[in-house]
């Protein structure tokens, strides 16, 4: 019961973060009038990933050194990332059977997959940071 109260708010907040990037941002364009609003989107749900990883596995983390823990919540948002940009790649053969679902869904050339892991792990590292400090502070 402990775990389930801990993990509500990052849940909370990855689904915002999911509806404002997916929903609100190909609604009103913000992918083409803001610049970076998608490296921006890719930040924070790295730092929701690494914040859901903290409240999942953290009875486990505290017996470790900051530098593992930094490492394991990194990783988190990482692998998050990368099969999210899996999931927008497998997206892009919906062109024609789903245009529907390719307008709401859909991944960019390579520049931008790497542009987009490298946001997740920023993300994933300032989160753990700001959470190692907080905890050693």
């Amino acid at each position: 019961m402990l775990r389930h109260l801990r993990t509500r708010w990052p849940v909370f907040s990855g689904i915002i973060i999911l509806i404002v990037g997916i929903f609100v941002g190909e609604r009103w364009g913000l992918y083409y009038s803001l610049p970076h609003f998608d490296k921006l989107m890719h930040f924070l749900g790295g730092a929701a990933v690494a914040w859901f990883a903290l409240s999942l596995f953290q009875d486990e983390l505290v017996h470790w050194t900051g530098w593992k823990q930094l490492v394991v919540l990194t990783a988190m948002a990482c692998l998050v990332g990368v099969l999210w940009e899996f999931a927008e790649y497998f997206a892009n053969f919906t062109r024609y059977t789903h245009p529907a679902f390719y307008h709401w869904y859909h991944g960019g050339d390579l520049t931008d997959t790497l542009g987009d892991i490298a946001a997740d792990i920023v993300g994933g590292v300032v989160f753990a940071l700001w959470a190692l400090r907080k905890e050693r502070g």
